[in-house]
């Protein structure tokens, strides 16, 4: 059954990031906003800042209770603590709201890989961990994915600001995007796949299928979503046609021109 702190955390942290959302487009905004981004596609700023910040938090509180709690790289399935349950129902209630947020100003058609990898991982979060109290250890893992996505969403917001892809700054930002997607995103899910396998005899069977099929499909989209981001930082030689490569998930948005909703 579900216990306040999991609910709690979900439910604040989405009206929380829709709060922060809805300040950082408004006047009372204190933070610089690219001169690009200050009218009609000013939402892809603030989804940006709103992804890193969320980054940041969850790998910090991820780092800090996996030091307090070492059980959770042995014991995955039985581990969970007030605190690890409050970092899911984090990463559920911003997942929920970067869903809808996306979807509003972008559509699904464009957006269908964020939205896909968000839906699976709050079916997952509010489904089982936060309902059976077990498992929770694999969103601790998430913690340490969570890491390279402060790099991530980094590159967006130096591309929004006009960095140029041969600028210092950028490069030393996509040298770690890419040591960290190696070592923590990919590194985690490679990791993930032979621990549910371990662990499902320890769970349902309809569970033991959905964490199988959830393991590979957050494989093919980070897979995908690397090649994009070698393709674009490593092949593309220019600044040419920069806009379209703002967002490596979301390509061939048609939105990108300046049409909201």
């Amino acid at each position: 059954m579900y216990t306040p702190a999991g609910l709690c955390a979900t439910f604040i942290s989405f009206l929380g990031f829709f709060k922060l959302n809805q300040w950082l487009n408004s006047e009372l905004c204190f933070i610089p906003v690219p001169a690009k981004y200050a009218g009609s596609t000013r939402y892809k700023w603030s989804n940006a800042v709103g992804s890193f910040i969320h980054a940041t938090l969850v790998s910090l509180l991820g780092a800090y209770c996996m030091y307090q709690t070492p059980e959770y790289f042995t014991e995955r399935v039985l581990t969970t603590t007030t605190l690890g349950e409050i970092i899911i129902g984090i990463f559920a209630g911003y997942f929920i709201f970067d869903s809808v947020d996306l979807v509003k100003y972008q559509g699904i058609q464009a957006t269908w890989p964020v939205v896909l990898h968000h839906v699976v991982l709050v079916s997952v979060g509010l489904g089982y961990f936060l309902y059976h109290h077990q498992l929770v250890g694999y969103g601790m893992l998430a913690c340490l994915i969570e890491i390279n996505s402060i790099f991530l969403h980094g590159r967006l917001l130096l591309l929004m600001y006009g960095f140029s892809k041969t600028s210092l700054v950028y490069r030393l930002n996509s040298v770690f995007n890419i040591i960290t997607y190696l070592a923590f995103r990919m590194g985690c899910l490679v990791l993930l796949i032979p621990m549910v396998m371990d662990d499902c005899e320890r769970i349902s069977s309809f569970w033991c299928y959905w964490f199988r099929v959830t393991a590979v499909t957050l494989l093919v989209i980070n897979l995908i979503l690397f090649y994009r981001l070698i393709r674009s930082d490593f092949i593309t030689k220019s600044n040419k046609g920069i806009e379209t490569d703002l967002n490596i998930m979301v390509p061939n948005n048609n939105n990108l021109n300046g049409k909201s909703h």
